[in-house]
Protein backbone atom coordinates (compact mmCIF):
# COMPACT_ATOMS: atom_id res chain seq x y z
CA UNK A 1 0.00 0.00 0.00
CA UNK A 2 1.52 3.18 -1.12
CA UNK A 3 1.62 6.26 1.70
CA UNK A 4 -0.44 8.06 -0.99
CA UNK A 5 -3.28 5.84 -0.37
CA UNK A 6 -2.81 5.07 3.31
CA UNK A 7 -5.76 6.51 5.54
CA UNK A 8 -4.79 9.95 7.91
CA UNK A 9 -2.91 9.11 11.08
CA UNK A 10 -5.14 8.79 13.93
CA UNK A 11 -3.38 11.61 15.70
CA UNK A 12 -4.08 12.53 19.39
CA UNK A 13 -6.03 9.64 20.82
CA UNK A 14 -7.45 9.50 24.31
CA UNK A 15 -8.37 5.71 25.91
CA UNK A 16 -11.95 5.07 26.83
CA UNK A 17 -11.79 3.33 29.60
CA UNK A 18 -14.70 1.62 32.02
CA UNK A 19 -14.84 2.02 35.66
CA UNK A 20 -16.02 -2.25 35.69
CA UNK A 21 -16.05 -4.47 32.51
CA UNK A 22 -19.51 -4.89 30.73
CA UNK A 23 -21.66 -7.56 31.10
CA UNK A 24 -20.87 -10.18 29.35
CA UNK A 25 -16.89 -8.97 29.35
CA UNK A 26 -15.79 -10.49 26.27
CA UNK A 27 -12.55 -12.82 25.93
CA UNK A 28 -10.94 -11.19 23.63
CA UNK A 29 -8.26 -13.46 21.24
CA UNK A 30 -5.46 -11.52 19.81
CA UNK A 31 -3.66 -13.48 17.14
CA UNK A 32 -0.01 -12.69 16.91
CA UNK A 33 0.20 -10.57 13.66
CA UNK A 34 1.15 -11.26 10.03
CA UNK A 35 4.76 -9.96 9.30
CA UNK A 36 3.52 -8.57 6.15
CA UNK A 37 6.50 -10.15 4.52
CA UNK A 38 6.49 -9.63 0.42
CA UNK A 39 6.60 -12.95 -1.51
CA UNK A 40 9.29 -12.01 -3.23
CA UNK A 41 12.38 -11.24 -0.87
CA UNK A 42 14.77 -9.37 -3.31
CA UNK A 43 15.23 -5.96 -2.58
CA UNK A 44 13.02 -5.90 0.80
CA UNK A 45 16.69 -4.27 2.68
CA UNK A 46 15.65 -1.37 0.31
CA UNK A 47 12.46 -1.15 1.46
CA UNK A 48 13.32 -1.19 5.31
CA UNK A 49 11.79 -4.56 5.90
CA UNK A 50 14.38 -7.02 7.81
CA UNK A 51 12.47 -10.20 7.99
CA UNK A 52 14.23 -11.54 11.27
CA UNK A 53 13.06 -8.06 12.98
CA UNK A 54 9.49 -8.12 11.25
CA UNK A 55 8.35 -11.30 12.12
CA UNK A 56 9.52 -10.63 16.17
CA UNK A 57 7.65 -7.10 15.73
CA UNK A 58 4.99 -8.88 15.00
CA UNK A 59 4.44 -10.64 18.35
CA UNK A 60 5.48 -6.99 19.58
CA UNK A 61 2.86 -5.43 18.34
CA UNK A 62 0.47 -8.03 19.05
CA UNK A 63 1.61 -7.78 23.07
CA UNK A 64 1.62 -4.09 22.93
CA UNK A 65 -1.83 -4.07 21.92
CA UNK A 66 -2.93 -6.27 24.06
CA UNK A 67 -1.85 -3.98 27.00
CA UNK A 68 -3.97 -1.32 25.75
CA UNK A 69 -6.83 -3.63 25.32
CA UNK A 70 -6.28 -4.95 28.72
CA UNK A 71 -5.95 -1.31 30.43
CA UNK A 72 -9.39 0.06 28.88
CA UNK A 73 -10.94 -2.50 31.21
CA UNK A 74 -13.58 -3.31 28.73
CA UNK A 75 -12.91 -6.99 28.08
CA UNK A 76 -12.12 -10.26 29.76
CA UNK A 77 -9.41 -12.39 29.01
CA UNK A 78 -7.53 -10.76 26.03
CA UNK A 79 -4.75 -13.57 25.23
CA UNK A 80 -2.42 -13.38 22.60
CA UNK A 81 -2.45 -16.59 20.72
CA UNK A 82 0.30 -17.93 18.42
CA UNK A 83 -2.33 -18.86 15.33
CA UNK A 84 -6.05 -18.05 14.62
CA UNK A 85 -8.98 -19.75 17.29
CA UNK A 86 -12.22 -19.60 15.58
CA UNK A 87 -14.10 -20.57 18.71
CA UNK A 88 -13.11 -17.35 20.29
CA UNK A 89 -16.00 -15.14 21.40
CA UNK A 90 -14.07 -12.26 19.36
CA UNK A 91 -10.84 -12.42 18.11
CA UNK A 92 -8.86 -10.06 16.45
CA UNK A 93 -5.91 -10.26 13.59
CA UNK A 94 -3.48 -7.74 12.53
CA UNK A 95 -1.17 -7.06 9.83
CA UNK A 96 2.07 -4.86 9.60
CA UNK A 97 1.74 -3.55 6.20
CA UNK A 98 4.62 -0.60 7.19
CA UNK A 99 6.69 -0.05 9.62
CA UNK A 100 9.86 1.97 9.71
CA UNK A 101 9.74 4.20 13.23
CA UNK A 102 8.21 7.10 11.57
CA UNK A 103 4.94 5.46 10.26
CA UNK A 104 3.31 2.25 11.49
CA UNK A 105 0.44 0.63 9.13
CA UNK A 106 -1.44 -2.01 10.50
CA UNK A 107 -4.69 -3.88 8.66
CA UNK A 108 -7.06 -4.53 11.78
CA UNK A 109 -9.76 -6.95 11.37
CA UNK A 110 -11.95 -8.18 14.42
CA UNK A 111 -14.88 -10.67 14.15
CA UNK A 112 -16.94 -12.44 16.68
CA UNK A 113 -17.93 -15.91 17.24
CA UNK A 114 -21.32 -15.85 15.21
CA UNK A 115 -18.93 -14.39 11.90
CA UNK A 116 -20.25 -10.33 12.70
CA UNK A 117 -17.40 -8.72 11.33
CA UNK A 118 -16.23 -5.79 14.06
CA UNK A 119 -13.79 -4.19 12.70
CA UNK A 120 -11.49 -4.15 9.32
CA UNK A 121 -9.53 -1.06 8.28
CA UNK A 122 -6.37 0.55 8.29
CA UNK A 123 -5.13 2.21 11.41
CA UNK A 124 -1.71 4.80 10.55
CA UNK A 125 0.09 6.53 13.22
CA UNK A 126 2.81 8.73 12.92
CA UNK A 127 5.40 9.17 15.28
CA UNK A 128 7.18 12.89 15.99
CA UNK A 129 10.57 13.92 17.46
CA UNK A 130 9.00 14.77 20.59
CA UNK A 131 8.46 10.39 21.07
CA UNK A 132 11.77 9.87 20.36
CA UNK A 133 13.85 9.09 22.44
CA UNK A 134 10.90 6.95 24.28
CA UNK A 135 10.22 7.31 27.63
CA UNK A 136 9.59 4.65 30.72
CA UNK A 137 7.12 2.23 29.27
CA UNK A 138 5.53 4.68 26.35
CA UNK A 139 5.13 3.98 22.81
CA UNK A 140 5.51 6.39 19.81
CA UNK A 141 2.35 4.76 18.32
CA UNK A 142 0.44 4.76 21.16
CA UNK A 143 -2.43 6.57 19.87
CA UNK A 144 -2.57 3.87 17.02
CA UNK A 145 -3.30 1.37 19.66
CA UNK A 146 -5.87 2.91 21.75
CA UNK A 147 -8.01 3.82 18.62
CA UNK A 148 -8.36 -0.04 17.78
CA UNK A 149 -9.19 -0.40 21.40
CA UNK A 150 -11.98 2.93 21.57
CA UNK A 151 -13.22 1.36 17.92
CA UNK A 152 -13.52 -2.23 19.21
CA UNK A 153 -15.42 -0.73 22.46
CA UNK A 154 -17.79 1.35 19.93
CA UNK A 155 -19.19 -1.33 18.36
CA UNK A 156 -19.77 -3.63 21.51
CA UNK A 157 -21.37 -0.56 22.37
CA UNK A 158 -23.61 -0.51 19.28
CA UNK A 159 -24.20 -3.78 19.42
CA UNK A 160 -27.63 -5.53 20.35
CA UNK A 161 -27.01 -6.68 23.81
CA UNK A 162 -29.27 -10.14 22.96
CA UNK A 163 -26.84 -11.06 20.73
CA UNK A 164 -23.88 -9.96 22.48
CA UNK A 165 -25.12 -12.00 25.18
CA UNK A 166 -25.22 -15.55 23.30
CA UNK A 167 -21.53 -14.65 21.87
CA UNK A 168 -20.01 -16.45 24.98
CA UNK A 169 -22.18 -19.28 24.45
CA UNK A 170 -21.52 -19.84 20.71
CA UNK A 171 -18.17 -19.90 20.96
CA UNK A 172 -18.34 -22.54 23.15
CA UNK A 173 -20.54 -24.46 21.06
CA UNK A 174 -18.50 -24.48 18.10
CA UNK A 175 -15.38 -25.62 19.50
CA UNK A 176 -17.93 -28.41 20.89
CA UNK A 177 -18.70 -29.01 17.33
CA UNK A 178 -15.13 -29.54 16.42
CA UNK A 179 -14.26 -31.56 19.37
CA UNK A 180 -17.57 -33.69 18.83
CA UNK A 181 -19.09 -32.85 15.81
CA UNK A 182 -21.45 -36.01 15.75
CA UNK A 183 -22.55 -34.79 19.29
CA UNK A 184 -23.12 -31.29 19.15
CA UNK A 185 -25.03 -30.81 15.64
CA UNK A 186 -27.64 -28.92 15.52
CA UNK A 187 -27.05 -26.51 18.93
CA UNK A 188 -25.30 -23.71 15.93
CA UNK A 189 -26.15 -23.53 12.58
CA UNK A 190 -25.42 -21.48 9.99
CA UNK A 191 -28.00 -18.39 8.55
CA UNK A 192 -28.43 -17.47 5.03
CA UNK A 193 -26.07 -14.54 5.93
CA UNK A 194 -23.44 -16.49 6.59
CA UNK A 195 -23.88 -15.86 10.54
CA UNK A 196 -23.61 -18.51 12.95
CA UNK A 197 -27.14 -18.52 14.99
CA UNK A 198 -27.72 -20.44 18.21
CA UNK A 199 -30.67 -22.38 17.98
CA UNK A 200 -30.71 -24.60 21.00
CA UNK A 201 -28.85 -24.94 24.30
CA UNK A 202 -27.02 -28.57 25.47
CA UNK A 203 -28.60 -29.30 28.79
CA UNK A 204 -26.85 -27.45 32.13
CA UNK A 205 -25.77 -30.37 33.86
CA UNK A 206 -24.28 -31.98 30.16
CA UNK A 207 -21.44 -34.53 31.21
CA UNK A 208 -20.06 -33.66 27.87
CA UNK A 209 -20.26 -30.23 27.67
CA UNK A 210 -18.34 -30.47 30.18
CA UNK A 211 -15.74 -32.40 29.29
CA UNK A 212 -15.46 -29.43 26.49
CA UNK A 213 -15.38 -27.06 28.93
CA UNK A 214 -12.48 -28.96 30.87
CA UNK A 215 -10.51 -29.23 27.52
CA UNK A 216 -10.63 -25.59 26.82
CA UNK A 217 -9.44 -24.59 30.05
CA UNK A 218 -6.44 -26.87 29.04
CA UNK A 219 -5.87 -24.81 25.36
CA UNK A 220 -6.36 -21.82 27.90
CA UNK A 221 -3.38 -23.39 29.85
CA UNK A 222 -0.88 -23.32 26.75
CA UNK A 223 -2.01 -19.96 25.85
CA UNK A 224 -1.36 -18.92 29.34
CA UNK A 225 2.34 -20.52 29.47
CA UNK A 226 3.44 -19.42 25.91
CA UNK A 227 2.39 -15.94 27.30
CA UNK A 228 5.92 -16.01 29.30
CA UNK A 229 7.78 -16.00 26.05
CA UNK A 230 5.76 -13.14 24.45
CA UNK A 231 5.91 -10.91 27.45
CA UNK A 232 10.30 -11.84 27.20
CA UNK A 233 10.17 -10.77 23.70
CA UNK A 234 8.41 -7.74 24.19
CA UNK A 235 10.67 -6.70 27.80
CA UNK A 236 13.60 -7.78 25.46
CA UNK A 237 13.32 -5.72 22.54
CA UNK A 238 11.39 -2.90 23.91
CA UNK A 239 14.96 -0.74 24.58
CA UNK A 240 17.02 -1.30 21.35
CA UNK A 241 13.37 -1.32 19.13
CA UNK A 242 13.05 1.76 20.20
CA UNK A 243 16.22 2.90 19.25
CA UNK A 244 15.95 1.00 16.20
CA UNK A 245 13.10 3.23 15.42
CA UNK A 246 14.63 6.61 16.29
CA UNK A 247 17.19 5.60 13.78
CA UNK A 248 14.64 4.32 11.26
CA UNK A 249 12.35 7.67 11.91
CA UNK A 250 15.22 9.76 11.14
CA UNK A 251 16.53 7.79 8.15
CA UNK A 252 13.09 7.76 6.35
CA UNK A 253 13.02 11.53 7.26
CA UNK A 254 16.14 11.84 5.49
CA UNK A 255 15.46 9.80 2.16
CA UNK A 256 12.56 12.11 1.66
CA UNK A 257 14.88 14.96 2.25
CA UNK A 258 16.83 13.55 -0.34
CA UNK A 259 14.38 12.67 -3.38
CA UNK A 260 13.51 16.03 -2.83
CA UNK A 261 16.36 18.00 -3.41
CA UNK A 262 17.24 15.80 -6.35
CA UNK A 263 14.26 16.60 -7.87
CA UNK A 264 15.24 19.72 -7.46
CA UNK A 265 19.00 19.73 -8.11
CA UNK A 266 18.82 21.51 -11.72
CA UNK A 267 17.14 25.00 -9.63
CA UNK A 268 19.41 27.05 -7.46
CA UNK A 269 19.39 26.52 -4.32
CA UNK A 270 21.61 26.05 -0.77
CA UNK A 271 23.56 22.77 -0.76
CA UNK A 272 23.67 20.44 2.16
CA UNK A 273 27.04 21.68 4.35
CA UNK A 274 29.37 19.18 5.55
CA UNK A 275 27.93 18.75 9.46
CA UNK A 276 24.62 18.07 8.11
CA UNK A 277 26.47 14.82 5.73
CA UNK A 278 27.80 13.95 8.55
CA UNK A 279 25.06 13.93 10.93
CA UNK A 280 23.25 12.03 8.69
CA UNK A 281 26.25 9.54 8.13
CA UNK A 282 26.07 9.23 11.92
CA UNK A 283 22.48 8.34 12.25
CA UNK A 284 23.29 6.12 9.20
CA UNK A 285 25.83 4.57 11.46
CA UNK A 286 24.10 4.22 14.77
CA UNK A 287 21.04 2.84 13.25
CA UNK A 288 22.98 -0.12 11.56
CA UNK A 289 24.46 -0.73 15.04
CA UNK A 290 21.18 -0.89 16.44
CA UNK A 291 19.70 -2.64 13.48
CA UNK A 292 22.30 -5.43 13.94
CA UNK A 293 21.46 -6.03 17.69
CA UNK A 294 17.72 -6.29 17.09
CA UNK A 295 18.20 -8.52 13.90
CA UNK A 296 20.39 -10.99 17.10
CA UNK A 297 17.21 -10.50 19.27
CA UNK A 298 14.95 -11.19 16.80
CA UNK A 299 16.77 -14.12 15.54
CA UNK A 300 16.91 -15.67 18.88
CA UNK A 301 13.57 -15.69 19.48
CA UNK A 302 11.93 -16.69 15.97
CA UNK A 303 14.94 -19.57 16.51
CA UNK A 304 15.03 -20.54 19.82
CA UNK A 305 11.68 -20.76 21.34
CA UNK A 306 11.73 -22.96 24.41
CA UNK A 307 9.87 -26.23 24.84
CA UNK A 308 6.45 -25.77 26.35
CA UNK A 309 5.99 -28.88 29.69
CA UNK A 310 2.21 -29.12 30.56
CA UNK A 311 0.24 -32.47 32.31
CA UNK A 312 -3.17 -33.32 30.93
CA UNK A 313 -5.17 -36.44 32.61
CA UNK A 314 -2.26 -37.52 34.58
CA UNK A 315 0.62 -37.33 31.68
CA UNK A 316 3.24 -34.54 30.97
CA UNK A 317 3.72 -33.62 27.22
CA UNK A 318 6.71 -31.71 25.89
CA UNK A 319 5.88 -29.51 22.94
CA UNK A 320 9.13 -28.32 20.71
CA UNK A 321 9.11 -26.35 17.89
CA UNK A 322 7.74 -23.00 16.84
CA UNK A 323 4.70 -21.69 18.66
CA UNK A 324 2.56 -22.34 15.65
CA UNK A 325 3.71 -26.04 15.81
CA UNK A 326 3.07 -26.43 19.73
CA UNK A 327 -0.48 -25.26 19.66
CA UNK A 328 -1.27 -26.93 16.88
CA UNK A 329 0.38 -30.08 18.82
CA UNK A 330 -1.19 -29.07 21.82
CA UNK A 331 -4.82 -29.06 20.10
CA UNK A 332 -4.31 -32.01 18.62
CA UNK A 333 -3.59 -33.96 21.45
CA UNK A 334 -6.40 -32.79 23.70
CA UNK A 335 -8.64 -33.41 20.71
CA UNK A 336 -7.58 -37.13 21.24
CA UNK A 337 -8.21 -37.21 25.15
CA UNK A 338 -11.47 -35.83 24.41
CA UNK A 339 -12.44 -38.35 21.82
CA UNK A 340 -10.61 -41.44 24.52
CA UNK A 341 -12.38 -39.96 27.49
CA UNK A 342 -15.71 -39.27 25.66
CA UNK A 343 -15.72 -42.57 24.02
CA UNK A 344 -16.75 -41.02 20.72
Amino acid sequence: MALQTWPPPVGAVALDTLPVPPQPALDLALVSFDPGIPAQTAGLSRQGIFPDIRRAEARYLAVRLRQVLQASNAWGAVRVLPESQPAAALQLEGEILHSDGRFLVLQIRAEDASGRVWLDRVYVDEAQGTDYPVANDSDPFIDLYRQVANDLLATYRSLPAAEVQQLPEIALLRQAAYLAPEYFAGFVAEDAAGRQQLLRRPAAADPMLARVELIRSQEFRFIDTVDEQYVALYQAMQPTYNLWRQYGREQALYREDYQRRLAQRDRAGARGTYAAMEQTYNAFKWSKIQQQDLEDLARGFNNEVLPTVLEVSGSVYRLNGSLEHQYDEWRGILREIFRLESGL
